[in-house]
């Protein structure tokens, strides 16, 4: 089972799940303590932290995450 995160200037880009992850209904929850200037809703974490957080809608079937599956699969075996 695989996730994909992609991060750009320490913002989420976009979320991906392999079929695996798919089939199983799997959650992505994000918790960002960069809460300045926001018009979101901002909560209290369980250690007093301010934060938001959503569930992310995750992209499935992505030729792009594949590969990154497989990049990083090669990567772990050097």
């Amino acid at each position: 089972m695989k996730v994909l995160i992609t991060l750009s200037g320490g913002l989420l880009q976009a979320s991906y799940l392999d079929e695996e992850a798919a089939k199983i209904d799997l959650e992505i929850v994000v918790a960002d303590y960069d809460v300045e200037g926001t018009d979101m809703n901002i909560l209290t974490d369980p250690t007093g932290e301010p934060v938001i957080v959503w569930k992310e809608n995750p992209l499935v079937e992505s030729a792009y995450a594949e590969a990154m599956f497989k990049m990083a699969d090669k990567e772990s075996e050097s």
